[in-house]
């Protein structure tokens, strides 16, 4: 339930791991006390063999939905907190932003660019994304860039600063790296785009507009 008009909600924290079964999936932790017998163990970038289950912090900033995500065993190890990291974390974050371009409507949106990503986690990297980094939700490049940097500060209060951040996405997503590496710098070290493009308001927009125009009158 929302706590004001901002859409905020009360911050919550789920685990999931990764089990071993024929096809692999991310499931719910049933117990903070013990693991499950069917979970899987990963090896991260540094070499430590650890537990593959998933802290998954879920809240609101800036309007925003975000989500963090780390390998972290609630079994064996205390709360993380910006003094004591999670050991399989690696230290390094990933920050991912999701792709579209809608209009300029009050939306918070219900998807983000996507935390749970196997290939990226199970090296023992951290991911976050917020819904307002999903350019499908909001297609503004300032507000974009103030949500990453409130959430990457979120992020910063729960586990330290990383030793880098790297953006991904697509589309609408490596739009968002694009402005955020040029216009903030040190948000971002790094950026992974792929699926990218010149700009939105005139070579993207007003082409797709008129390719359609033209097409539906050829038809």
């Amino acid at each position: 339930a929302p706590l004001d008009g901002h859409c905020s909600v009360v911050t919550r924290v789920d685990y999931v791991y990764r089990n071993t079964a024929a096809k692999p999936a991310f499931v719910p932790l049933p117990s903070l006390t013990a693991l499950p017998a069917d979970v899987a163990t990963t090896v991260t970038i540094e070499g430590k063999t650890v537990p593959y289950v998933v802290r998954v912090e879920t809240g609101t900033v800036n309007r925003a939905i975000y989500q963090t995500a780390v390998l972290h065993n609630p079994v064996a190890e205390p709360v993380p907190s910006h003094l004591l990291a999670p050991a399989g974390w690696n230290g390094r974050l990933v920050y991912t932003f999701g792709g579209g371009c809608t209009g300029g409507w009050y939306r918070q949106g219900n998807v983000t660019g996507g935390v749970l990503d196997h290939n990226i986690l199970k090296q023992g990297y951290a991911m976050a994304s917020s819904t307002l980094n999903v350019f499908g939700v909001n297609c503004q490049d300032l507000t974009a860039a103030e949500s990453m940097a409130m959430v990457k500060e979120r992020f910063i209060e729960a586990y330290g600063p990383p030793r880098y951040t790297i953006g991904w996405g697509c589309s609408g997503g490596s739009y968002q790296q694009h402005q955020i590496a040029d216009n903030y710098p040190g948000l971002l070290d790094g950026i992974l785009p792929g699926c990218s493009f010149p700009e939105v308001a005139f070579a993207t927009v007003q082409s797709i507009t008129d390719q359609r125009l033209l097409g539906n009158y050829f038809r």
